[in-house]
């Protein structure tokens, strides 16, 4: 019985199956063909990147770039302004700092200071706004208060 576990215990630290579309599967084989990695180290390689991007990217931009079709072809200004700035998140090293650069001009969300279980939005221009999200929307609870902490 200490084997079986022992086995389980192990087990728990190993990945976890999950389902993929044949089409995505097929995508990470082509892409792990040329690049000299696995299909699991293809994928695991979008998902660093997609994790990246998705913490430097706006909300709205996250979106647009959900809707934009999957053969995207970025025009060469667009992907020059990417470029850079990524290699200006990258290169900050000071994590304060990094940090006040990808507030700003973005709305940030957090939970209520006071104590409810509301979230804060914040836009750009530091007006406030409680309320929660409602299938992914926010929805505000009452009208929003212009005030800077």
């Amino acid at each position: 019985m200490p084997a079986v576990v022992k086995c389980y215990h192990w087990s728990l630290n190993m990945g976890m199956p999950v389902k993929l579309s044949d089409e995505l599967v097929n995508a990470a084989r082509r892409e792990a063909a040329s690049t000299d990695r696995s299909i699991t180290g293809q994928i695991e390689h979008w998902v660093k990147i997609g994790r990246s991007v998705e913490n430097v990217l706006r909300h709205q931009d996250i979106q647009a770039l959900k809707r934009a079709p999957t053969d995207l072809t970025l025009t060469g200004p667009i992907r020059q302004a990417i470029h850079a700035a990524l290699g200006r998140a990258i290169a900050e090293t000071d994590q304060r700092a990094l940090a006040q650069r990808l507030r700003a001009g973005r709305t940030v969300y957090q939970s209520d200071p006071g104590g409810s279980a509301m979230i804060e939005r914040i836009d750009a221009d530091g007006t406030r706004t409680l309320g929660q999200f409602v299938n992914r929307q926010f929805i505000p609870a009452r009208a929003a208060r212009s005030r800077a902490r």
